[in-house]
């Protein structure tokens, strides 16, 4: 099942029943971002949908428009230490606000952040915190959580 637009944003998941027990549906699942697949094969996909539903951005707006207006890997660098501060941070807990990966792509090392501003809004994208890897596409604002909703609503009768 793929649900959005490959070019900007997409959320592609197919169940494996190879994989799959009683009790779990198991499969792959991947966010495209400006063409980039970036997937896991480890997904348990009721809990990775349901890891959407909770998603901070699926029930406030993630606008910060002094973030918005950073450099992709400044602003990256950001939500990646918000999200995962180093042990002598000080950081009394994480602050998982902008993060949208769900828990099978950040199992395989995937970090994608959501920021928005006016009618625009932002993914920014890498594997940890290696900043040569970190990418952005910028979309239409709540068009991530249209794809969001589009695909938990198309998964619960597949």
């Amino acid at each position: 099942m793929l649900i959005g637009n490959p070019d900007t944003f997409a959320i592609w998941c197919d169940p494996v029943d190879s994989w799959s027990t009683e009790r779990f549906k198991n499969g792959c699942f991947a966010y495209f971002l400006g063409g980039q697949l970036i997937w896991s094969l480890r997904s348990t996909l009721g809990v990775d949908m349901h890891a959407l539903s909770t998603l901070h951005c699926m029930r406030v707006s993630v606008s910060d428009d002094r973030l918005f207006s950073l450099a992709t890997i400044d602003a990256y660098s950001e939500f990646y230490a918000s999200a995962f501060p180093s042990m002598d941070s000080g950081a009394q807990e994480n602050d998982w606000t902008h993060l949208v990966s769900v828990e099978s792509l950040s199992d395989n090392g995937y970090n994608v952040f959501l920021v928005e501003s006016d009618e625009d809004a932002k993914l920014l994208y890498g594997r940890g915190n290696e900043l040569s890897t970190v990418r952005e596409v910028t979309l239409k604002r709540g068009e991530f959580q249209a794809v969001v909703r589009a695909a938990i609503e198309k998964s619960k009768t597949s």
